[in-house]
Formats: C-alpha cells, sequence, structure tokens
C-alpha cells in the first residue's frame, strides 16, 4: 500500500485524510455507545425512582390519609373538645400529600397521565379540601353544628380521590411498559454499535501494526540524516535578522563618526573621534567573532586551546577593557582574586575571555550607576574526570562570579537563562535573540568548557553571575607559589565606603596583604581613632567634614589612599590616588612602598 502511493502527492494526502476519518468515525462510535449505555443506567434508575416510590405511593397515601381524617372527624367525641389544633393536624397531613402530588417531579410525570385528567381531578380535590378550612375552625371552636356537612364533603370527594388513584396507577404502568421498550430499543443500540466498534478497533489494530513498521523504517532513514540535520542548525535563516541587528550599532557609530571628523579641524576632537571609531570597530570585529564562534559551537567544531599563563593578569586585562564604557556611566570596577589559588593555571584564556567578557557586558547594561565587582575563587564542584595534559599536575574547579548593584534583570530574560543542557531533556542552550548575542555564547561556552552557569537577580537590587569552569594546576610548582606582599601583624586599616559591594571586595583586597579592616559603611571618617592606612572612597560626608579629618591624619603621619574625586582634585591633601578598576596588583605596589621599610625595621630590632 506504502509502495502505491509513493510519488502521487494526491494519493497520499487522501490517505492521510482517510486514515484521519476512520479514527474521527472510532471516537464518535465509542461515545455514542458509552452515551447510550449511560443514558440508559440513568433511565432505568430514574423509572424506578420517580414511579414507584414517588408518583404511585404518594397517591395512594393521599387516599389513605383521607380515610384517617374522615375516621378522625366520625369518631370525635363530647370529651375531645376542645381540639386544641389536632383537626388542624390531621387536616394539613391531608393537604401535604396533595401538595406532593402537585409540585417538582412528581407534578411533573402525573399531569402527562390520561391526558391531564389526572390533573383536573387533582385540582377538584385540592379545591373541596380548601373550602373545609373554615368548617375545620368552627369545629375547633367547639361548634360541632358544622361537624355533618363536613364529614359529608369529605365523603363526596372519594369517588374523585379512588378515580385520581386508579388513573395514576394506569398512567405509571403505561410509563413503565413505555420504559422498557425504550430500554429494550436502546440495548439493541449498543449492541448494533458494539460490533461496529469491535470490527474499527480490529481494523485499527492491523492500521497500528501497519504503521508501526513504517515508523521502523523512517527511525532508520533519520539515523542517516543525522548529519545534513547538523548541517541545516548552521544555517538558521532568523540569525540574518538577529546579525543585521547586532552588526547596525557599531557600524552606524563608524559612520557617524567617520562624517563628523570630515568637518573636524581640531587635534583634540580628532583624536577623540579616532578613538571612538577605534572602539566601534573593535566592538564590530568583536560581533563578528562572536557570531563565528556561535556556529562553530552549533557544528561541534569549536576546539579549546589550553595555556599556562597568568590568571591574575588576564583578569585584570579583561576589566581594564570596559574602563571607557564604565567611566561614560560613573561605574567603579574592581577584581579581587582568592590567593588560595595558583598564579599559572591551564585554561582556554581567550573562551574565558569571551565570558566574562559578556558577563560584565550584561552588568554594565543593567547598571545605570554604582559598582561592577569581577571575584575568581575556589570552586566547590568536583572536575570533571578525564585524561591529564602532559605537563598538568591535577584537575580542579574555580568560580568566576561577577556581580553588579543595577536594576536586576528582567524576568523573561532570566527564564530564557535558565537552561542547564547538561539535564537530560532540556535545550542545547538559549537563543541569542532571547537573551542577546553575548549571554547566549558566554553560556554556550561555559557548558562545552564541562562547567556551569548559574545567576541570582533581585529588582533594583543588582544580579550575580557565577561560573564553574575546570582549570588543570601545572606541575612546575615554582609558578603557583604567592608572592604577595604582607604587612606586619595587627595592621589597621579603615575602609569609607557607602557602597557595601564595593567595600566588600575592597576589604577582601586588603585582608590579602595582611591587613585587619575596619568598615565604615555610613561614610563617617573616625578621625580620632588610630589606624595604620586608610582607603577614602564614597561618602556623602567629605565636604562638612573631610578637609579635618585629613589634616588630623596627615599630622599622624597615616596614609591616605583614596579615589574620592574632590579628594584627589584638592593636591594639598596629599592623598595616594587610586583609580579603577581597582586590582590587588594596584594596592599592592602602594601598600608595598608603605610598609615595606616598616617591615625591614621590625626585622632589623628582632635581629638586635
Amino acid at each position: 500500500m506504502t509502495r502505491f502511493f509513493q510519488g502521487n502527492t494526491w494519493l497520499s494526502k487522501f490517505k492521510t485524510w482517510v486514515v484521519y476519518g476512520f479514527i474521527t468515525f472510532i471516537i464518535a462510535i465509542t461515545i455514542a455507545v458509552f452515551a447510550i449505555i449511560t443514558y440508559t443506567s440513568d433511565s432505568s434508575k430514574n423509572n424506578g425512582r420517580r414511579i414507584f416510590e414517588s408518583s404511585l405511593w404518594n397517591a395512594l397515601q393521599l387516599q389513605v390519609q383521607s380515610y384517617r381524617f374522615l375516621n378522625y372527624l366520625v369518631a370525635l367525641k363530647d370529651s375531645d373538645y376542645p381540639l386544641n389544633g389536632n383537626a388542624f393536624f390531621e387536616y394539613d397531613l391531608l393537604m401535604s400529600r396533595v401538595d406532593l402530588l402537585r409540585e417538582g417531579e412528581v407534578g411533573s410525570l402525573i399531569r402527562n397521565f390520561e391526558g391531564g385528567r389526572t390533573t383536573r381531578l387533582l385540582n377538584i380535590i385540592n379545591g373541596e379540601l380548601e373550602l373545609l378550612s373554615f368548617h375545620l375552625s368552627r369545629i375547633e371552636d367547639g361548634d360541632r353544628s358544622y361537624l355533618p356537612d363536613l364529614i359529608l364533603r369529605i365523603q363526596n370527594i372519594e369517588e374523585q380521590i379512588n378515580e385520581f388513584v386508579t388513573l395514576v396507577n394506569k398512567g405509571s404502568n403505561e410509563y413503565i411498559s413505555q420504559q422498557h421498550r425504550t430500554l429494550q430499543k436502546n440495548l439493541n443500540d449498543i449492541q448494533l454499535l458494539s460490533m461496529a466498534l469491535l470490527a474499527c478497533l480490529l481494523c485499527l489494530c492491523f492500521l497500528t501494526v501497519k504503521g508501526l513498521t513504517e515508523l521502523k523504517n523512517i527511525f532508520r532513514r533519520n539515523a542517516s540524516l543525522q548529519s545534513s540535520i547538523q548541517a541545516v542548525h548552521e544555517d538558521k535563516s532568523d540569525m540574518l535578522s538577529f546579525i543585521h541587528q547586532e552588526i547596525r550599532s557599531p557600524i552606524n557609530a563608524i559612520l557617524g563618526v567617520a562624517k563628523t571628523l570630515k568637518n573636524t579641524t581640531s587635534y583634540h576632537d580628532t583624536e577623540a573621534l579616532s578613538q571612538h571609531i577605534e572602539e566601534s570597530g573593535q566592538q564590530l570585529l568583536q560581533t563578528i567573532e562572536m557570531f563565528s564562534d556561535l556556529a562553530l559551537i552549533d557544528a561541534k567544531k569549536l576546539t579549546l586551546t589550553v595555556s599556562t599563563e597568568d590568571l591574575s593578569g588576564h583578569i585584570t586585562n579583561y576589566l581594564a577593557l570596559f574602563e571607557p564604557q564604565m567611566s561614560r556611566k560613573s561605574l567603579q570596577g574592581i577584581a579581587y582574586i582568592d590567593p588560595l589559588l595558583p598564579t599559572h593555571i591551564q585554561m582556554d584564556f581567550a573562551r574565558v575571555k569571551e565570558i566574562i567578557v559578556a558577563l560584565l557586558q550584561n552588568a554594565i547594561a543593567h547598571t545605570p550607576s554604582g559598582s561592577i565587582s569581577v571575584q575568581v575563587r575556589p570552586s566547590a564542584l568536583h572536575a570533571p574526570k578525564g585524561q591529564l595534559p602532559a605537563n598538568a599536575r591535577e584537575a580542579k574547579m574555580l568560580q568566576i562570579a561577577i556581580r553588579d548593584t543595577g536594576l536586576g534583570m528582567p524576568n523573561q530574560l532570566q527564564q530564557n537563562l535558565r537552561i542547564n543542557p547538561a539535564l537530560p531533556m532540556q535545550q542545547e542552550g538559549p537563543l541569542p535573540s532571547k537573551v542577546g548575542l553575548s549571554l547566549a555564547l558566554c553560556h554556550k561556552l561555559v557548558y562545552l568548557m564541562q562547567g556551569e552557569m548559574h545567576f541570582s537577580s533581585a529588582p533594583q537590587k543588582g544580579c550575580e553571575f557565577w561560573v564553574d569552569l575546570p582549570y588543570h594546576e601545572p606541575n612546575n610548582s615554582e609558578k603557583n607559589v604567592s608572592t604577595a606582599f604582607q604587612c606586619p601583624d595587627k595592621t589597621q586599616a579603615l575602609v569609607i565606603e557607602t557602597d557595601s559591594h564595593l567595600a566588600k571586595i575592597i576589604g577582601l583586597q586588603l585582608t590579602t596583604f595582611n591587613i585587619d579592616v575596619t568598615f565604615s559603611k555610613d561614610g563617617s571618617f573616625q578621625e580620632h581613632k588610630d589606624f595604620d592606612l586608610i582607603l577614602l572612597g564614597n561618602t556623602p560626608r567629605f565636604e562638612r567634614d573631610g578637609k579635618d579629618a585629613i589634616l588630623q591624619w596627615k599630622t599622624k603621619s597615616c596614609p591616605i589612599l583614596s579615589y574620592h574625586p574632590k579628594a584627589l582634585d584638592t593636591p594639598e591633601y596629599s592623598v595616594i590616588p587610586l583609580c579603577f578598576p581597582l586590582t590587588q596588583n594596584q594596592l599592592e605596589s602602594h601598600i608595598y612602598k608603605l610598609f615595606s621599610n616598616h617591615k625591614a625595621s621590625i626585622k632589623v630590632d628582632n635581629h638586635d
């Protein structure tokens, strides 16, 4: 059958619609069978309940209650008076039977008997009984003269009550017979539909077996087409519009600056515009390289090139690349390298640069003001198992954390980033059109390097990315010995910084040099306390207390490191300037000059 339809498009479509119609027909028959079974079951239950337990039973109760009421009136004696409402009680019982026959499902059923004759009789009975209430009230008051007339009236409606009961009994029997005929017809329909359903199920089983056979053949063909499917990923059509969007901005910037450069004669303007062109060109080149790397990753052709290099130097250079962008937004960048990490490690530093650059670009984009930090520290994760390079001693994991104090990331961006390709049933990675080119490449590079990527974000409180990556420690242990300068014991430093995030990283940097740090997070100067070093940062109190505090520190010969703009702009303060990005190497050069002589004098004293 399959061979017959191959090559005939309209026949293939016809076969598909025939299969769909056949399945729809089976579903319709199944629904009809269960609907009839349900209807038959409900009808039989309702039939028994409404006929035997309701209509006929209530009609007989009306007859019985009328006899009881008549007997009660006949049996009344003089000693029974006053009646105290007993006659009305018996009367109300009789009227309640009439109400049960007139209302609800029972009333609806009885109105269909004998063409409405039962309804007219019931109305006559009800009307006659309503007229008895006047006589009954007189009897309740003790006037027995109305009793014979009341008994006579009740006896006169016995004929209507008997006829009503007879009609209800007859109508119930006819109704039961009709229901039996309906049920029998439903059972016959169920049998026919069941036979048709069985035949259809047999056909469906045959088609299922044929379909499974064809499906196995399709799987075999798909296995041979995997290589061509991989090639399709390299030529995604939707990437064209995204590429246009990414490269449009730097190209427009270059063209705009070039046009301005034609009309500029000032040397300083020409130099600034040339620098702008260079930055835009570098951005364009970087964007093109990102697209190239994404294509190589999707094609599984990107290879990692491992080299042994200085970790601290590379991190400092990566952060320095963004100094112009952060300066334009008045952002303060800082880096911290944990001294527990070796100074030289084996990694693909080109890919590490792309990861850090992507995360820094994201941090700068979502941070209008404040600070951005880069921390590199040992990771708690275990390195993936694999063969070590020839000159490597051990495989470990490090963690790169980039945190900002900005606005936080939008919820939609966070959702698109929460993809872990290492888990089953996950996607390959976030789409560049959803999270941006840099973050998409960063995400894919992290998992290509057998690492992990996580983040946290809060509105108006910034966000933090931390990336765990494996590295190899080289055999040459001498290169990995930390040479950081160590201050004398009990060296005290005061850090005046209102940005708690920035103050925390500065504290970690100073601790590396064996300095005990005291923080002034509210910006107070604490000039009356003794410290060996002052680091003056952001504080709103500089205008009021800054000059006096600096003069007191100079009197005590306490050195001052500062990146506060007003402290740097006043030469008479004689502060040691710090610039951003702030790194441990920058601090070490100043701290070594300040405390090396003091440390040497301590050694001489100990020798004496």
